[in-house]
């Protein structure tokens, strides 16, 4: 072996350590106290010790969701695993251990994102193995793992594909696999070697055998500027007011400056509506892109395979019972000083959100399961004071309901022990949250998004831990999730006082655990 190969081999391979022990050895000395944190969620997926990231891997297998997402037992080194958690109901998961280590020589540095689909006896799971060498030098691989009907990976190696096509750079990640058109396609983020970012495609009819077809030429001026596409989704939608089938791009594109009250995080997730040409790969835009979240913490998101329309975008389309279910990353990257790190684990998942797309926009509102997960009762206010409920230990709570905005905008205020912790303002423009009171604004305290106007505002705000998430509607039912918000929220110590002044209120309902 030349000297080159074996500092190329050296490099790429992780040194004598058992990092399936390590793992489990940071669990047994913290996992009980990750429990006890009164900022760990309820009803979102977390990690049980170490930090998360990305979802990965959703399935729908008929009876039971398989989430899988990154991992990094041993943060604050990056060495990221998979995760696996499943769950009956999308709200009470079940932690099933490490689905996957990076200790091969093709993932060394990371199992980094992939996706998931339901096969005949059990699951196949791809995933971009990330490798580095003493330089940081980078080399990038599409891996296949396979499991049975337990949804256990077991890694297939060689890799599917390896590198990145001619005139991309070695970020080239995150495959999304999925059928259309009678055969398979894989969408992967992309760089290419101008610094530009992109989505390519690979076609196969056996999932084994993959053909590069190209990118996918969107046009579109919003995305000018971004240097590298993460985390593509391509969906086929029926829109509910047209009846058309559309297609539905949903990505995360890096390199996005802030716009007045648009892209205000580190990177942005979003998504673009239209008509994709399957021989052309030609995308016509007719929605640019557009904020999936309007709040503080949002990234990454992806549906889970078996949920939405499950026919060829070109054949008679059917419904597979409910639409697609997104979750995403609670969180951004670089943000990882949370207050929760004093008890060692960071980050989690969104609440999983149904997808609607109305006039070429995507509209979202939480799965049904919640509405089980919290009885919800009717709630009256004080008219002289506004207020309306002491939660004294409260960390888990939804308030949900109907105000008329049209003379004077709503405030809604939830105080801690320390005072006004969280304010949001219901208005007939626009919407406001503001977490300034919390004990964490890194990356901003406030967040505001105009909206289409409107006299009625209908809201649904979940708080659970140290997540938040507002929806925001306007008269209009179907309008309910317009905008969301999404924001971590540590308050300080177990007392919750919520305060609802100005407006008329038509309706409210309240529901904790």
């Amino acid at each position: 072996m030349s000297e080159q190969k074996k500092k190329k081999k050296s490099a790429t391979e992780r040194p004598d350590r058992d990092l399936a022990a390590e793992a489990q050895q940071i669990l047994d000395a913290f996992g009980a106290g990750v429990r006890e944190d009164r900022d760990y969620p309820a009803l979102h997926l977390a990690p049980p010790v170490g930090r998360l990231n990305d979802p990965n891997g959703l399935v729908f297998d008929g009876k039971r969701y398989h989430a899988f997402y990154q991992y990094s037992p041993l943060h604050p080194e990056r060495m990221v695993y998979w995760r696996h958690a499943v769950s009956e109901d999308l709200t009470h998961w079940t932690d099933e251990g490490t689905a996957l280590v990076p200790d091969s020589r093709y993932d060394s540095h990371g199992c980094y994102s992939g996706s998931g689909i339901k096969v005949p006896g059990g699951f196949e799971f791809f995933y971009t193995g990330n490798v580095k060498d003493e330089k940081s030098n980078r080399e990038t691989y599409q891996i296949l793992a396979t499991a049975g009907e337990d949804a256990k990976p077991t890694r297939q190696l060689p890799p599917l594909i390896s590198g990145p096509e001619k005139g991309y750079t070695a970020h080239y990640r995150d495959p999304h696999v999925f059928e259309r058109n009678g055969e398979w396609w894989m969408v992967i983020g992309a760089q290419r070697e101008d610094k530009t970012g992109a989505v390519v495609v690979y076609t196969s009819a056996d999932r084994r055998e993959w053909a590069f077809r190209g990118e996918l030429d969107i046009k579109d001026k919003s995305l000018k500027g971004t240097y590298m596409y993460e985390c593509p989704s391509l969906l086929s939608m029926r829109d509910e007011l047209t009846g058309e089938i559309r297609d539905v791009l949903i990505f995360s594109p890096q390199g996005m400056h802030p716009l007045g009250e648009k892209y205000n995080n580190i990177f942005q997730s979003g998504y673009i509506v239209g008509s994709l040409d399957n021989k052309t790969l030609k995308f016509t835009v007719e929605t640019p892109f557009t904020e999936l979240d309007a709040g503080f913490e949002f990234y990454a998101p992806q549906t889970i395979s078996g949920t939405g329309l499950t026919a060829d975008p070109e054949a008679p389309h059917t419904v597979s019972g409910d639409a697609p279910v997104m979750i995403a990353w609670l969180g951004n990257a670089d943000q990882d000083d949370l207050p929760s790190w004093s008890h060692r684990w960071v980050h989690m998942f969104t609440y999983p959100r149904e997808l609607h797309l109305r006039n070429g926009k995507l509209f979202q509102r939480p799965v049904p399961q919640l509405n089980d997960a919290m009885e919800m009762k009717p709630l009256y206010r004080e008219e002289e004071k506004g207020k309306l409920v002491e939660l004294k230990n409260a960390l888990t709570f939804r308030l949900r309901g109907r105000v008329n905005v049209s003379d004077e905008r709503v405030k809604l205020k939830i105080k801690d022990t320390h005072g006004v912790a969280l304010s949001i303002v219901l208005d007939k423009d626009f919407v406001q949250m503001d977490r300034g009171g919390t004990r964490y604004t890194e990356g901003g305290s406030l967040r505001r998004r105009t909206l289409k106007r409107s006299k009625i505002r209908e809201f649904d705000l979940l708080v659970d831990g140290s997540a938040t998430e507002l929806y925001v509607g306007g008269k209009l039912v179907a309008s309910m999730g317009a905008e969301v918000m999404t924001a971590r929220t540590f308050f300080k110590g177990d007392k919750r006082r919520v305060r609802l002044t100005g407006g008329e209120v038509l309706s409210l309902e309240y529901g904790r655990l």
